[in-house]
């Protein structure tokens, strides 16, 4: 469903018992929805994966993924799936590791096709860094999770579920009332607490589950020399 700022807006000032809200209620909504669509950042996500492509460059391990990055484009959270694809269009899957995984990479400047890739989600651009140095221009494909961004005018329009529409409705309603000290039905908050409540769990089911480790029965000691279990 394809809704606009302004639709949330008006909707939640109905809430609110703001009929016909002035041209600064509206622009002040405005700044007030973009504040809280931010708040939710960690815990709410786009609700669907996006995939996106990225030329690689021969002997470059290391790429950034943001507005001002290699790959322009809102910055993912987290990485679903990736993959590299040759001249050829053959493709190969690339494991999404740890930084534990990464580190253990003894060597990480031969050039090869690289098997695995490290994902750091930093403030304002994310980092992937292969664990080689790509010996071909390869491009990379990933899927990724990524965070709702803010709406940068009234006229701004999002595609969203009707589930996720009705949280921004009836939470900003509930932000509106406080900057304009408005009385809501109680309804209203108990609605508003509800579906964010329900979102934020969605949210939660999609995010994979951590591997399980089965190796800790059958250490030994920590050797000093190599830092590493025996």
């Amino acid at each position: 469903m394809s809704t606009t700022a302004a639709d949330i807006i008006t909707a939640a000032f109905r809430k609110a018992g703001i009929e016909t809200p002035t041209t600064t209620q509206r622009t002040d909504a405005l700044t007030t929805l973009n504040n809280m669509v931010s708040g939710w950042t960690p815990e709410i996500i786009q609700v669907a994966v996006t995939r996106e492509s990225l030329a690689l460059t021969a002997g470059t391990a290391s790429y950034t993924i943001g507005p001002a990055g290699d790959l322009a484009t809102v910055r993912p959270l987290r990485l679903e799936n990736a993959f590299l694809r040759d001249s050829e269009s053959l493709d190969s899957p690339l494991e999404i590791v740890a930084a534990k995984d990464y580190n253990q990479v003894a060597s990480k400047t031969i050039e090869a096709r690289p098997s695995a890739l490290y994902f750091i989600p930093s403030e304002t651009a994310a980092t992937i860094i292969f664990d080689c140095e790509p010996d071909a221009a390869y491009t990379l494909y990933i899927e990724s999770w990524k965070p709702f961004t803010e709406f940068t005018a009234l006229t701004t329009a999002v595609s969203l579920p009707v589930e996720y529409k009705e949280a921004l409705i009836y939470n900003l309603a509930v932000c509106l009332a406080e900057d304009w000290d408005r009385t809501l039905p109680r309804t209203v908050y108990e609605r508003a607490k509800e579906i964010k409540y329900l979102l934020s769990n969605a949210t939660a089911a999609s995010r994979p589950a951590p591997k399980a480790r089965f190796d800790f029965a059958n250490r030994g000691g920590w050797m000093i020399e190599t830092d590493t279990w025996r």
